[in-house]
């Protein structure tokens, strides 16, 4: 079975635009987890709608669900962008970690706040102190990803995506 690469890391961290500059780049596909997941709930049209009204648990059923229909029909490597809270889904970790490598991308607390803000308080958060409560999950989050990790790279520094991709790519030849 291939080794695919998982990008993982919290919410608004890059995992999507950065798959998409990596598949150009090696010449591998990319998905995405949750877009994948938005062909599966109908009639929610959002995530964030699918999981205010079925729940944690069944989101992350069907973050499972997603992924191994997917890897039943990939013959090579792909590269897959999670969703930002997988990291929370064990069952969808183990699944990671068995079919591939997972990457990191770390970027610091206050730029993912300010990402969020601009793209409206999604549900998982306590709507009464809603960045009191992304304070302490990206706290979590940030221990889970670090620990379960293959690769973590540190996109801090205010990458754009050209240079955030050079980090990973550059973080892959040292593990190959």
């Amino acid at each position: 079975m291939p080794r695919h690469l998982y990008l993982g890391g919290i919410k608004h961290s890059g995992k999507t635009s950065i798959g998409q500059r990596l598949s150009s780049r090696l010449a591998l596909p990319c998905y995405d987890l949750d877009a994948l997941i938005l062909t599966r709930i109908a009639p929610h049209k959002t995530i964030r709608s699918f999981y205010a009204a079925e729940g944690k648990q069944r989101f992350q059923a069907s973050e499972c669900d997603a992924l191994e229909a997917l890897l039943s029909t990939l013959s090579g490597q792909a590269i897959i962008s999670l969703g930002g809270g997988a990291c929370d889904n064990e069952m969808l970790m183990a699944l990671v970690k068995h079919s591939g490598t997972l990457i990191y991308l770390k970027v610091d607390e206050e730029t993912l706040w300010r990402r969020i803000e601009e793209g409206g308080i999604p549900p998982f958060l306590d709507t009464d102190d809603p960045r009191a409560s992304f304070s302490a999950l990206y706290a979590m989050r940030h221990e889970r990803y670090s620990k379960m990790c293959d690769l973590l790279v540190d996109l801090s520094d205010g990458l754009d995506i050209e240079m955030a991709t050079d980090a990973v790519l550059s973080e892959l030849g040292r593990e190959e």
